[in-house]
């Protein structure tokens, strides 16, 4: 974040005061030198939100939320630090002066047109004659004038050119179509056809609300129908990627903090039913998997996601995938069961639909309790190869999970194991001898997958003048506990004293450090300083946008351990020797591995390196 940047936040900090920021959202009333107020981010039955103007800062005594005024809004609004930093600004009265780069220009170029196009289709829709037959068509699925514009869905017309005419009329770029995938070039250049015909347009929208992609219906009577997709989703583009975003999570992120939880359905129209009839907290992928990066977005609003499945839907796999997702994510996961036959739209049109669905949600089981069930169904007394078997089902979706990244992943893993272990009537001991050698064996299948893939590439030429390369270095193992420890260590003595950031980055990659958190705050607060600002918590919460979670490890874990530490320098210095010292051990080992097998010439080399990654000898006497 460039200097006049930080200047800005804090000036736009020390100008919202935290009680009168938190007292326009709660109703507030004083408690000696501090403030109270119902905690909106739990389900708070007592006053529990302490804010208190003297340190400007709140915090919850029951469920721990805490921070600074930067943070309340943070949570309260769902939304990243630039997001709260221009409520903040716009409350106060302070003109922010953002750096906009080129790229956020042609970004903003493409989220116009993507305005643009929506508006034209949802004129077509809602007021053009040929949009009456989709009117129809959406009132026959009992989606109200409200909900569709609420979502704001339009009608793409059957013409082939229809969007591509509109545009050269209204000087839209028509390279602007192409790249946001409105549009595409016929073949030999002869104009632009329009990549929506005769559909009804549903926009996808980014968290913020903003027109990235669009899903378009064909039309139940189209000529097109037998020969084209059901459902036809936007192209990848700079802006739209299915893999990514979620539909209606824009508007379901406020209804899911309220209720707990976010449910996952499948289709454009469940979400909408669902909004229609009260059931905010509702949320569909674009006809993919649930996959990591939906989680990620999913966990920054709500601790929980239910899955929800027709109860036809054959072999449940997707459980299985996103169980392997989830054992290492601090997030619950559950699995609702609609009836049998019913999708969530068909469900709630019913007249006793609404609470029904509402009862399948409630009712969520927990994944790990929905897979055990689904398992023992056929076999209600196992036998013992049986139960074997079972525990081997679950095992491996664990066994193929990623390494656990923190405490509460692991806490998780351990709670996995002693439910298993209970409901088949096994030893936890024997639980965890079976996991062991099921990692032992995944990670082996993934050894042989890169050997494989390394002896399928050219093998390097080492000559003196070059540089071996360099491998990532393992991310479990012995060295993991050392590791870890100096490299916290490293990054609390830089948070505590930002003087020392370029002291570290003059000697230390962020790549050297493996801890993959720590190695993102200090890789931040290395660019921090290249771009000429002081490397400090208010620079570094601006960089940290997507990841609010490390923001608060850095701002309420790692700093106040740093500004404890005496003669930083000094430590300093030991932490880089001890970097230096690690490096240089893995190049030896590395030079070691490659002797085998290499010419002479190499070898001589290979030895010089692994000369030089010894300590110099002390002479005798």
């Amino acid at each position: 974040m460039p200097s006049d940047q930080v200047e800005q936040t804090k000036q736009v900090k020390a100008a919202s005061d935290i009680v009168a920021v938190v007292g326009s959202y709660l109703a507030l009333h004083a408690a000696g030198k501090v403030f109270k107020a119902i905690c909106p981010f739990h389900n708070d039955s007592r006053p529990s939100l302490d804010i208190d103007p003297a340190r400007q800062r709140y915090k919850c005594w029951s469920c721990g939320a805490h921070g600074d005024v930067f943070a309340f809004v943070m949570h309260q609004e769902k939304v990243g630090f630039k997001e709260a930093r221009a409520i903040l600004a716009n409350k106060v009265g302070i003109k922010l002066d953002e750096q906009v780069s080129p790229q956020d220009r042609h970004r903003a170029r493409l989220l116009e047109v993507m305005r643009w196009a929506q508006g034209k289709y949802a004129y077509q829709l809602l007021e053009g004659d040929i949009g009456e037959a989709a009117r129809k068509y959406l009132g026959e699925r009992k989606l109200s004038g409200k909900t569709v514009r609420d979502f704001g869905l339009g009608f793409a017309p059957i013409d082939g050119d229809w969007l591509a005419r509109l545009a050269a009329s209204e000087r839209v770029p028509e390279e602007t179509l192409v790249e946001v995938g409105l549009t595409a070039v016929r073949d030999g250049n002869r104009g632009q056809y329009d990549r929506f015909r005769d559909r009804v347009m549903f926009p996808i929208k980014d968290v913020r609300g903003q027109v990235v992609g669009f899903g378009g219906r064909i039309m139940p009577n189209s000529p097109y129908a037998s020969r084209a997709p059901k459902y036809y989703n936007s192209a990848e583009t700079p802006l739209f990627s299915k893999s990514e975003l979620l539909y209606g999570l824009d508007l379901a992120r406020h209804g899911g903090a309220a209720a707990g939880y976010l449910a996952v359905v499948e289709g454009y129209t469940d979400v909408m039913m669902a909004h229609q009839c009260g059931v905010p907290q509702v949320v569909a992928t674009m006809g993919t998997a649930l996959n990591a990066r939906h989680v990620a977005q999913l966990r920054r609003y709500v601790p929980k996601v239910v899955l929800v499945y027709d109860a036809d839907a054959g072999g449940y796999t997707g459980v299985d995938r996103a169980l392997e997702i989830f054992v290492s994510q601090d997030v619950e996961l559950a699995v609702a069961t609609l009836p049998e036959g019913l999708d969530p739209c068909d469900l709630l049109v019913r007249p006793d639909g609404v609470e029904t669905f509402k009862q399948v949600l409630a009712s969520a089981v927990d994944a790990l309790d929905f897979k055990l069930n689904r398992l023992l169904e056929r076999n209600t007394t196992p036998s013992v190869e049986t139960a074997r078997r079972i525990l081997d089902d679950v095992l491996v979706i664990m066994a193929a999970a990623p390494p656990t990244p923190n405490q509460a992943a692991q806490v998780k893993q351990e709670l996995i194991v002693t439910r298993l272990s209970h409901r088949l009537g096994l030893k936890q001991e024997t639980v965890w001898a079976r996991l062991g050698e099921l990692r032992k064996g995944h990670e082996q299948k993934e050894r042989d997958q890169r050997a494989k893939e390394r002896d399928q590439r050219p093998a390097p030429v080492v000559r003196p003048d070059t540089v071996l390369p360099t491998t990532e270095r393992p991310r479990g193992g012995a060295k993991t506990g050392p590791a870890e420890a100096a490299e916290r260590q490293l990054v609390e003595l830089l948070l505590a004293d930002p003087a020392l950031v370029p002291v570290a980055a003059a000697q230390l990659t962020p790549d050297e450090v493996t801890h993959s958190g720590l190695r993102r705050i200090l890789a931040e607060l290395y660019a921090i300083h290249a771009a000429g600002a002081v490397p400090d918590l208010e620079s570094l919460r601006a960089r940290l946008d997507d990841r609010p979670d490390l923001f608060d490890a850095a701002a309420n874990r790692l700093h106040p351990v740093g500004q404890q530490m005496q003669d930083r320098e000094q430590w300093l210095q030991r932490l880089l020797k001890w970097f230096a010292d690690r490096k240089a051990q893995d190049e030896a080992k590395r030079a070691k591995d490659q002797l085998s097998g290499a010419s002479e010439e190499q070898t001589i080399e290979l030895l010089r390196r692994i000369q030089k990654t010894q300590p110099p000898k002390r002479s005798a006497g």
